[in-house]
């Protein structure tokens, strides 16, 4: 009878742990990754795109997750003019920033998360950009109904850590309004399946 009901236990544990835990799939094309850049005299935005992506839901947080962006569908949205545009678009693909041709993927690996409030988490990730990897953190609310999950959030990243230094007043003197702000923001709004 003990050894019934141990087995009872056992499995009801199982059962619970996988109930738990939820697998889900990002839907790269209702998902939407925006960018920011700043420089003394204004600033630019525009968008990129989510390569792939998949993550771990369990009791409430994000255990685990991987996401690779696509860094030749880096667009600029503010410039109107073609000719400028694809300027600014080739100067961002060069080696002066993120190096597209050598490196075409960046990845977002997700260590952990913590709560931080009302269906929000503190996300714990390591980014890697131009082949760097650094550990970052950011806060993300969680929409959840049914099987969908959407993951709204922003976070800051510091360019001079995967050696993006042009323009930069951290390293180069009299650059005066030619300057480049060290931080871009990123701002995402990710959809996601649950498997």
């Amino acid at each position: 009878m003990k050894k019934i009901a141990l087995s009872f236990l056992t499995f009801a544990f199982i059962a619970i742990s996988s109930v738990a835990q939820e697998n889900y799939k990002i839907n790269t094309e209702i998902s939407s990754v925006e960018w920011i850049g700043r420089k003394v005299t204004g600033q630019h935005n525009g968008v990129i795109q989510l390569k792939n992506g998949s993550y771990t839901f369990e009791n409430g947080l994000i255990t685990k997750g991987e996401f690779s962006i696509d860094m030749q569908t880096i667009k600029i949205n503010d410039i109107e003019d073609k000719e400028q545009n694809q300027k600014l678009q080739n100067h961002l693909n060069s080696p002066d920033f993120f190096a597209v041709k050598d490196h075409p993927t960046a990845k977002l690996s997700i260590i952990k998360s913590e709560k931080s409030g009302t269906d929000k988490l503190k996300v714990f990730a390591d980014l890697e950009i131009k082949g760097i990897s650094k550990r970052i953190d950011f806060e993300a609310t969680m929409l959840k109904e049914g099987t969908k999950m959407v993951t709204v959030g922003e976070v800051d990243i510091n360019r001079t850590e995967y050696d993006i230094r042009y323009g930069s007043g951290s390293f180069f003197d009299n650059l005066g309004d030619k300057a480049i702000k060290d931080l871009f923001t990123i701002k995402f709004k990710v959809a996601a399946l649950q498997q």
